[in-house]
């Protein structure tokens, strides 16, 4: 990607053209959890014109509500942006806030809202030539990283396999999904993936909201021979007072926070002491702008920040604050190996690093991907029921 000059403080960013666009892409490799089997990911990219300049934010679903999210951005939101300086990132969003508020603060509107924030955040960068993460605020130039695999089809010796190769990648944190019918089956996958990375590396588990609080317990306990850095999402995201009970029945830590979408819920989690690392997803709470309000929240309590999915925003999210943990790394989920984008996400030696370009850093490929470019109309999606559920 080719610097730009930087542009003065004080010169207007005026949002001239806005246009929504929706690509339906396959992923690398297959992807199932104990609730659910992604057939598809759906990126959403905003496409802003400024004082002439193309910028470009984006949003994703895992294979549901992709048209509803550019239905609203092209219907209700472009008329909001057109004209207004794009400098005023947080008035913007508060603006947009208030006029999508009636809609529903979750999902739908905070995916659609992200699109605008991000496009926002790459115009200021692209105007002061700075890397995103230090236009956020910086502190530091890498992360440590995590290899993540939606891999609840693989069996355990293949599960070990992968996480052998990532391991000799560099990658020192592996994640790997849990939540079969049987709790034997469980076992065996994070016994084998313990025994392939050895006692020294970080193992996480996600059970994806699959167990009540009982078979949670339980599960949790049968676990704790393997030293597991953290289990995410044992039970449904609504239920507090079970993940709080929880951390005080298993010591297990638990992360949350993929399936939250406003800094309210993760001060609710916070307040009930039932969550020791916070997952707040960049896109699904609505863009940088909030995500960095909860991370300050989740510092507020000495909690570290570990955030869900879309590393190509995530890296810059986490070099921007102090209480950044690790990044995730989504094998098969990358913008790269979707096809959208020309360079991957630097990983290197397990550290995630942002490139030395202004903004996001994202090169999109679009035109040679129009053929999963979903029309206006005349599309219907397939079922995404988990096989193992």
């Amino acid at each position: 990607m080719l610097k730009t000059p930087a542009i003065a403080d004080d010169h207007p960013l005026i949002i001239e053209k806005v246009e929504v666009r929706l690509f339906r892409m396959p992923p690398s490799e297959p992807w199932e959890d104990a609730t659910h089997r992604v057939p598809a990911i759906e990126i959403i990219i905003l496409e802003l014109t400024v004082n002439g300049r193309l910028a470009r934010g984006f949003s994703y679903t895992v294979g549901v509500g992709g048209t509803a999210v550019r239905a609203l951005l092209h219907d209700y939101c472009v008329a909001e942006l057109l004209g207004r300086d794009a400098r005023y990132i947080v008035g913007l969003w508060r603006s947009l806030y208030h006029h999508l508020f009636r809609t529903g603060m979750a999902a739908i509107t905070t995916l659609a809202m992200a699109a605008v924030d991000v496009a926002l955040w790459e115009i200021r960068s692209m105007a002061s030539g700075r890397p995103l993460y230090l236009e956020l605020g910086g502190n530091e130039p890498s992360i440590p990283a995590y290899t993540s695999g939606i891999d609840l089809q693989m069996s355990p010796a293949d599960l070990a396999k992968t996480q052998l190769q990532q391991q000799a990648a560099g990658y020192q944190w592996f994640k790997i999904k849990v939540g079969l019918p049987s709790i034997a089956d469980d076992i065996a996958r994070v016994a084998a993936t313990r025994q392939a990375i050895g006692s020294e590396a970080k193992l996480i588990l996600d059970a994806n909201q699959a167990w009540d609080l009982s078979e949670a317990i339980k599960r949790c306990n049968a676990f704790s021979p393997y030293d597991i850095t953290w289990i995410e999402e044992p039970l449904v995201s609504t239920d507090i007072d079970g993940h709080a009970a929880l951390r005080q029945k298993t010591g297990l830590p638990v992360a949350i926070g993929e399936s939250l979408y406003t800094a309210e819920e993760f001060r609710q989690y916070l307040m009930a002491d039932a969550v020791d690392i916070i997952q707040a997803d960049v896109v699904r709470v609505g863009g940088l702008s909030p995500w960095l309000r909860i991370a300050d929240l989740a510092a507020a309590w000495n909690r570290p920040v570990a955030p869900h999915f879309f590393a190509e925003l995530s890296l810059h999210a986490l070099c921007a604050i102090d209480n950044g943990l690790v990044l995730e790394n989504v094998r098969g989920g990358s913008l790269f190996e979707l096809g959208l984008a020309r360079q991957p996400i630097q990983i290197l030696g397990g550290l995630g690093v942002p490139r030395a370009v202004h903004g996001h850093g994202v090169d999109f490929d679009l035109e040679r991907n129009t053929r999963f470019e979903v029309a206006m109309s005349g599309y219907a999606f397939s079922d995404i029921r988990s096989h193992k559920a």
